[in-house]
């Protein structure tokens, strides 16, 4: 089965589910393939085993190329780029097919696109930017850079959501790894440990609101904080004063 993009230049989806599932199919045009939450599987035809693509990383298909895939885990979503084959030139590869860790400039379009809410104007936007960072920039296939992609799409992740709670469980569910293998690549290439970059982002996060006149209760909660109590604790581990110092004039 062959599926073609008609008339258009480019199209965009998200799918979520772990129940996703597609049978073998090709495309008329390029597809790039997004992981987001989980890990996927993507069985490619003359390739014996499946391919497994994570958070951070993307499978570039080229035109033509039979392949299947599906979601690896409960906890799933992916977003999925078709353009014409001219569009994304510097990904396609003589065998057909591409796996690789993220360009660093795509990860912070990833992080807004996963913020905002689907089918909005501001997604759609966000899908075409992805497209335009692609279409000139390959995927880096070594191993060590993907470590550090995918522990930079974490902490983009996680300052994109400094309101949430973050537990490590479904940090490492939505980024298809391990807890243990999570907290060493995040402590490897950020340089601290996930819950003490958080803390550090929620404090500069809060001290700026409460430096352009938010009170202390209201940034604390709009950093996912529920108390003045904790956002002081962390003011005094990473900033070094109270919150209220960060007022206007205050220091």
């Amino acid at each position: 089965m062959v599926f073609a993009l008609q008339q258009d230049d480019w199209a965009a989806a998200s799918v979520t589910g772990g129940d996703y599932a597609t049978d073998w199919h090709a495309h008329d045009c390029a597809m790039l393939l997004l992981p987001r939450q989980g890990r996927m599987l993507c069985a490619l035809e003359g390739v014996r085993r499946p391919s497994v693509i994570r958070p951070g990383e993307a499978l570039l298909v080229a035109p033509g190329v039979g392949h299947r895939t599906r979601a690896a885990d409960a906890a799933h979503r992916h977003i999925v780029l078709y353009a014409r084959p001219a569009r994304l030139a510097a990904w396609l590869p003589p065998r057909g097919w591409r796996l690789g860790a993220l360009p660093p400039r795509m990860l912070p379009l990833l992080a807004y696109r996963d913020a905002v809410p689907e089918g909005s104007a501001r997604a759609g936007l966000a899908e075409r930017l992805l497209l335009e960072e692609a279409c000139g920039n390959a995927p880096a296939p070594v191993p060590a850079q993907h470590g550090a992609a995918l522990a930079q799409a974490v902490a983009d992740h996680l300052r994109a959501r400094l309101h949430e709670a973050q537990a490590l469980d479904d940090l490492a569910a939505r980024f298809g790894i391990s807890r243990r293998q999570l907290t060493r690549l995040f402590r490897r290439h950020i340089g601290a440990s996930i819950a003490d970059h958080l803390g550090e982002l929620r404090a500069r996060e809060a001290a700026r609101r409460i430096a352009a006149g938010q009170g202390v209760l209201a940034a604390a909660h709009a950093v996912g904080l529920a108390s003045p109590s904790h956002l002081a604790r962390l003011f005094r581990r990473h900033l070094g004063h109270a919150p209220a110092a960060s007022r206007s004039g205050a220091r």
